[in-house]
């Protein structure tokens, strides 16, 4: 089964959603509410993070959360790991509360404070729960929009920052103006256009986060990872094989063998060192079909002292392109 992509790194931003099990609820009641609300408070000073927003549901909770050291995961482990301990004693039940891993979409940390936590606010009001969102005890826009409601493990100051000039009363009130003006009209999610439904932010974030990513060794059990790394194209990686190949690329053509091993670590190359899948490859390399190369690939893999010789020499030829091929 495929994994979610985690990308963590010191100073991410996050909107985090956990979701009950089948759709189930994660509090029953508002004891398990201010346990919930307890256990996150431990895990905001456990692991340093800086929340900006939360609200909980019945049956999910969001929250808008950055990580002075990459410990997302760790610090959702052991906040949803330990909600889970005492809710199941406390029912008497076993299993898993959560459904699955935690979703996570990674957050540009330029333009994106409003929307997101605008968007984290309004649950209640869009599941009419209530008419204004500082209505709702169980989320951190009480203290938004009123200092004496503030909790202290909340990080007001970022998102109100935005608000413009003026005290803290004055971006108070603009901020519960902001919401009002938006709460009873569609709101267009700010995760809609999410990369691969994982990267929110602007053109030049997102290749950041790309060239993050590049770094990563390929992981079969992430496809995500294999479409977001930054890599060149698949035509460039082929032409610069093609040269390196020289006049045993004339054998690359559909309908013809290649015997001399170089098509096959050519599409080795392609597949584990930029990702790219297997159909892309075969179109690309002239194989007669998309199980030729994955053969091909396994037989690289089965046999690498084999193709050591050829192997070194195209992968010496592509580190000296890769910084050509990337621009």
């Amino acid at each position: 089964m495929a994994r979610p992509l985690r990308i963590e790194y010191a100073g991410a931003l996050y909107h985090v959603i956990s979701r009950g099990n089948e759709q189930r609820p994660i509090v029953t009641d508002d004891v398990d509410r201010h346990k919930r609300l307890g256990w996150l408070r431990r895990t905001v000073g456990t692991y340093g993070w800086r929340l900006h927003a939360f609200v909980l549901m019945d049956n999910h909770e969001h929250l808008f959360v950055e990580t002075p050291e990459p410990n997302l995961s760790a610090g959702m482990q052991y906040l949803n790991g330990s909600y889970t301990g005492y809710f199941n004693r406390r029912i008497g039940r076993a299993g898993h509360l959560f459904q699955g891993r935690f979703k996570a979409h990674l957050i540009d940390e330029q333009g994106y404070f409003q929307a997101v936590s605008r968007y984290i606010h309004l649950n209640p009001v869009r599941a009419s729960l209530v008419k204004r969102p500082d209505e709702y005890l169980w989320s951190s826009c009480p203290g938004y929009v009123r200092a004496s409601k503030a909790l202290d493990w909340v990080t007001y100051e970022r998102v109100l920052l935005d608000f413009g000039p003026g005290d803290d009363a004055t971006r108070r009130r603009r901020y519960a103006q902001f919401l009002e003006g938006v709460a009873e009209e569609p709101i267009v999610s700010p995760f809609a256009a999410a990369v691969e439904g994982l990267i929110v932010g602007s053109e030049s974030f997102v290749k950041r986060v790309k060239s993050m990513l590049s770094e990563r060794a390929p992981d079969r059990a992430t496809p995500t990872l294999d479409r977001l790394r930054l890599r060149p194209p698949l035509d460039a990686v082929v032409a610069v094989l093609l040269t390196r190949s020289g006049s045993e690329s004339e054998r690359w053509t559909v309908g013809r063998r290649s015997n001399s091993g170089s098509r096959a670590v050519a599409a080795y190359l392609c597949r584990c060192r930029y990702g790219y899948s297997c159909t892309e490859i075969a179109a690309a390399l002239g194989f007669a079909s998309v199980s030729s190369v994955s053969r091909s690939i396994r037989n690289v893999e089965a046999n690498r002292s084999a193709y050591r010789r050829t192997l070194a020499e195209m992968e010496s030829y592509l580190d000296q392109k890769d910084r050509t091929l990337n621009h």
